[in-house]
């Protein structure tokens, strides 16, 4: 199930689209820094790395990437603050940790917003991908250079959980998120923010009935040991993007700035998206194998208790979280 760097690179030799970056002339040599908080074990390092060859190749190697993984740099939240204040030059992170600065960005993981990966892509490379883009550099001074996808998440817990009425009343795990906590409200069950590293301690002794959380995760972590019943909900989509800063960036020569965009849309579009949903499947399939699955859930229930949560981010993300949830739901019957 695991991806490494010489199964992603084989892949992505043999993916189509692969941009050909420009050569540049003679300059003087610059180092930028990647920093990222997943381990070195993750596609999202062995991503990086690809990218980081790329920007030398085209640059013939006078731009070269220096990556700082597992935060020992930066974790996710401060990556995107260094960015903006621009003492970090590049970084995986999301448009969640930016709604910390500016809420709308919080529209990405609103609870059943997305139906599947290409309702998800059709949001992302269309026109409300653009508007987030621009909205960022204006609002953050952060380059977007692509948004990317982390997965969807799904249910695990003591008893079957096919509908809404399944869920009322038990305890569930889910992260100190304020959209998340009140999603999880909203289902009728009493949300439990409990640290990542005590989730199986939590499930193991009753503190929790269930969690949300990706499969991957949930598979690594062996969770499935105290938890026999998992739900293919697929109800927050988690999106993972390479980031830059638009301070560095604009120092930057144009033909420079050509080749790491082409190269990170590559890397994230091409490379990343394709060995992270294989991954993201497999792991699903494993935990099916491990736990009774429901893999077609009635989401329809848990849909229609949604909507205090859409209210209560439209008075947080405004008029423009409000327009690209819109958007969102109208791209789905797209």
């Amino acid at each position: 199930m695991g991806i490494t760097r010489r199964n992603l690179m084989a892949a992505a030799s043999a993916a189509a689209g692969l941009y050909a970056v420009p050569m540049i002339g003679r300059a003087q040599s610059t180092k930028l820094v990647f920093s990222h908080h997943l381990p070195t074990t993750h596609v999202g390092h062995a991503t990086a790395e690809r990218f980081a060859e790329q920007v030398a190749k085209g640059t013939n190697g006078q731009v070269t990437i220096d990556i700082k993984p597992a935060s020992q740099l930066f974790n996710l939240r401060t990556s995107a603050e260094a960015l903006q204040l621009g003492t970090l030059d590049l970084c995986w992170t999301d448009l969640g940790t930016l709604a910390n600065w500016q809420p709308q960005f919080g529209f990405i993981s609103m609870p059943f917003l997305f139906t599947d990966y290409d309702h998800v892509k059709r949001v992302m490379y269309g026109p409300i991908g653009e508007q987030v883009v621009k909205d960022a550099r204006e609002t953050l001074n952060v380059d977007i250079l692509s948004l990317g996808a982390s997965g969807f998440r799904v249910f695990l817990g003591k008893k079957a959980m096919a509908n809404a009425d399944d869920v009322r009343g038990i305890k569930l795990r889910v992260p100190e998120i304020p959209t998340w906590v009140e999603m999880a409200r909203a289902l009728g069950t009493n949300p439990s923010p409990i640290p990542a590293g005590e989730i199986y301690t939590a499930l193991q002794t009753g503190v929790v009935d269930a969690v949300e959380l990706p499969p991957d995760f949930i598979v690594t972590s062996k969770l499935f040991e105290v938890a026999g019943h998992a739900t293919r909900t697929h109800h927050i989509f988690t999106e993972v993007s390479m980031m830059a800063s638009a301070r560095k960036m604009a120092t930057l020569p144009a033909n420079v700035q050509k080749v790491i965009r082409d190269s990170a849309v590559d890397s994230v579009q091409n490379v990343h998206w394709n060995a992270n949903l294989k991954e993201q499947t497999a792991a699903w399939d494993e935990l099916a194998k491990r736990v009774k699955a429901i893999q077609n859930p009635d989401v329809a229930s848990f849909r229609t208790k949604m909507a205090p949560v859409y209210d209560s981010f439209a008075k947080r993300g405004g008029a423009k979280g409000k327009a690209w949830v819109e958007a969102c739901q109208a791209a789905a019957k797209a």
